[in-house]
C-alpha cells in the first residue's frame, strides 16, 4: 500500500509539473503586447462608433435606396409586452446606423470575394443584371385581394374591366441569373391570379409579349422596374382589348433623356454601384396629338407635362415618370370623344401611362399605397368607362392594401339605399 508521504510526495510532483506546464504556455512578452496593442485598437474602434452614433441624426428618407426609414418606436407597455418594441427597435438601428452605406459596401465586397450572389434579396446576375428575388405571397392576403377585385366588378358590372400583371424581370430573364440561383415559379403563381379572376376581368398577357423581347432592353439592369421600351411593347400588344385599335394611332418616339442611372437594386444590394444606364422617354408625334393637364389632386399641383425632369438630378432618376408616385393623379386632355380610365396601380404604370395618355379623354390614376378616398365618388362622379389594374408581380403578390381600398367600394351605394 502507498504510504501517506508517498502519496504527499506524488500530488506535489503533480502541481509542480502543472505549474510548469502553465510556464511554458504563458505568452512571450512580445505577443503580449501585441495582443494588448489589438485589444486597445478594437476598443478605440468600439468607441469611435459609439460615439459617432451619438452624433448621427436619423434620417427620414433615404435617396440611394428611394425609401422612407425606420424611425424610433414608441416605448409602451403594450409595444413591450407582445414584443414588437424589441422588432421596431433592431431596424430602427439596422437603418439609422451611421455610416450605413458604407458599411453595405463592405459587406457585399466581403460576401463577393466569398463567392457570393445574393444580397438583400437581389441577385448579381449576368451582363451586369441585378434581379429581384420573386415574391411569394401569403395565402390569406392574396385572396382577400381577388375577392375584393371580384367584388368590385360585380358593384360596376357595366364597366370593362382589365388586367394588367406584369412579370418580374427573375421570371422573364431566367437566363441572367447567377448559376444555382433558385427562384419561386412567379408564372405559376400569375396563371392562378389569372384562373382567380376569371372571365369577369379581360386579362391582358404581359408574359408572353416580354418573353418575345427578352433579348431587347425590356428591363433595367440596376433597378426593379421594366424599361419604357417593356411598357412599350407590351401596350401596342394590348391596345386592342383596351379599346383602343379604331381610333387614330398616334406614333410615339424615343429620346434618351439620362445616361447615368444607376437603380435601387444596385442601392439596396451593394452591387454595380458604378454601372450607369440609359433612361427614354416616349414623345406622340403628330399635328392631331391631343394635350394635357396633369392634375396631381392632394399636392394642389398641375402641370402641362407627364415627365418631371428635375427627377434627372435625384438619386432615384425613374421619378421622371410623373414624378414618382402620389395618391391621385387626374389626368386630361383635349381629345373629345374619348373615354375616361380608373387606373389602379403600383410604380410599373408610371412609364406606361405616357401611352394610354393620347387616347383617352381623362386617365384618374389611383395608387392604393397611398390612397385613402372613396372609388366609388371616383367611378361615379367622374362617370369613368373602362377600369385597368397594372402591377408588377412582386408588388401585387406583397401588396395588402388593394382589399381595403376596394373594399369600400359600394358603401355610398348602399348607404344612399
Amino acid at each position: 500500500m502507498e504510504t501517506e508521504n508517498k502519496r504527499r510526495r506524488r500530488k506535489n510532483t503533480e502541481k509542480s509539473k502543472v505549474r510548469r506546464d502553465r510556464r511554458k504556455a504563458t505568452l512571450p512578452k512580445g505577443k503580449k503586447r501585441i495582443y494588448v496593442g489589438m485589444a486597445g485598437v478594437f476598443l478605440l474602434v468600439m468607441v469611435f462608433f459609439f460615439a459617432l452614433s451619438l452624433l448621427h441624426k436619423d434620417q427620414k428618407f433615404s435617396d440611394k435606396e428611394n425609401r422612407v426609414l425606420s424611425q424610433r418606436p414608441k416605448l409602451t407597455f403594450a409595444n413591450v409586452a407582445n414584443g414588437r418594441f424589441m422588432e421596431q427597435y433592431e431596424g430602427y438601428r439596422a437603418d439609422q446606423m451611421a455610416g450605413r452605406n458604407l458599411w453595405v459596401q463592405i459587406k457585399t465586397f466581403a460576401d463577393s470575394l466569398a463567392g457570393k450572389k445574393e444580397e438583400n434579396s437581389v441577385f448579381d446576375g449576368r451582363d451586369s443584371y441585378l434581379l429581384e428575388d420573386i415574391a411569394v405571397p401569403e395565402d390569406e392576403n392574396l385572396k382577400e385581394n381577388l375577392e375584393a377585385m371580384k367584388n368590385f366588378r360585380n358593384v360596376y358590372p357595366n364597366v370593362p374591366m382589365h388586367m394588367l400583371l406584369v412579370p418580374n424581370a427573375a421570371n422573364i430573364l431566367k437566363n441572367k441569373l447567377p448559376v444555382l440561383a433558385v427562384t419561386a415559379d412567379q408564372s405559376k403563381m400569375i396563371e392562378e391570379v389569372h384562373v382567380a379572376l376569371g372571365e369577369e376581368f379581360d386579362w391582358i398577357d404581359a408574359q408572353k409579349t416580354l418573353k418575345a423581347n427578352r433579348d431587347s432592353a425590356i428591363y433595367y439592369r440596376t433597378d426593379h422596374h421594366w424599361t419604357t421600351l417593356g411598357a412599350y411593347e407590351v401596350f401596342k400588344a394590348a391596345k386592342e382589348q383596351l379599346g383602343l385599335a379604331d381610333q387614330e394611332q398616334i406614333s410615339m418616339r424615343a429620346y434618351g433623356v439620362s445616361n447615368t442611372f444607376n437603380g435601387t437594386l444596385s442601392a439596396v444590394s451593394g452591387y454595380q454601384q458604378g454601372y450607369k444606364e440609359a433612361i427614354y422617354i416616349y414623345l406622340p408625334e403628330g399635328e392631331n396629338v391631343p394635350q394635357v393637364v396633369v392634375n396631381y389632386v392632394e399636392e394642389q399641383k398641375k402641370t402641362a407635362s407627364l415627365y418631371d425632369s428635375e427627377k434627372l438630378k435625384e438619386r432615384d432618376q425613374y421619378a421622371v415618370f410623373l414624378g414618382g408616385n402620389h395618391a391621385v393623379v387626374d389626368i386630361k386632355s383635349t381629345l373629345e370623344n374619348g373615354e375616361r380610365l380608373l387606373l389602379i396601380k403600383d410604380s410599373y404604370a408610371n412609364c406606361f401611362i405616357p401611352f394610354l395618355a393620347p387616347y383617352y379623354k381623362e386617365i384618374v390614376v389611383v395608387d392604393p399605397r397611398y390612397y385613402t378616398g372613396d372609388l366609388d365618388q371616383i367611378m361615379t362622379e367622374k362617370k369613368i368607362d373602362r377600369v385597368l389594374f397594372l402591377y408588377n408581380g412582386n408588388t401585387f403578390f406583397e401588396d395588402k392594401m388593394l382589399s381595403g381600398v376596394l373594399n369600400t367600394a359600394g358603401d355610398t351605394e348602399q348607404e344612399a339605399k
